[in-house]
């Protein structure tokens, strides 16, 4: 069970982060996690395209990309706040942390688009089995159904 979960870990995460910051360049890479980043996340995690109106993120029925099987929504959402929560957004940030050694955000995705199993390997086990448990929908997290970006409110179903 242990390396289902890792090799599901591991698709899912190269899958995520390859879609969802795949428009990131240089110029426009990340320099905060916002409506914006929270945004291109979800996107390339569900596949689908998610409408931003004053900072409340609603997803939409048009596909990014046909033939990809993605997430759910809930599963994408947990993983954002696995990131946000716990991961610097870039080097800045993460220099401005005291003994901070971890992986920053815009970094790692960088090394998951370069090879995805050596940067879910480097990731500490916490980060992973905080990931595999949104994906197997184990997370402590509740079902999202639209987010509030600035000052980070989060509307809830049931």
């Amino acid at each position: 069970m242990t390396r289902r979960r890792v090799t599901a870990g591991t698709i899912g995460l190269a899958a995520v982060l390859g879609l969802s910051l795949g428009a990131c360049a240089t110029d426009n890479t990340p320099d905060e996690y916002n409506t914006l980043t929270q945004q291109n996340f979800l996107e390339g995690c569900t596949n689908y395209y998610f409408e931003n109106s004053d900072d409340t993120l609603a997803i939409t029925d048009n596909t990014v990309e046909a033939d990809v099987t993605a997430p759910d929504q809930d599963a994408c959402q947990c993983m954002y706040e696995v990131f946000q929560d716990n991961m610097p957004i870039n080097s800045a940030a993460a220099d401005t942390i005291p003994n901070y050694s971890g992986p920053n955000f815009t970094d790692f995705n960088g090394d998951v688009k370069d090879d995805p199993q050596s940067a879910w390997d480097s990731l500490p086990s916490e980060y992973k089995d905080a990931i595999n448990d949104c994906s197997d929908g184990t997370s402590s997290s509740s079902s999202t159904t639209s987010t509030t970006a600035g000052d980070d409110t989060t509307t809830t179903a049931g």
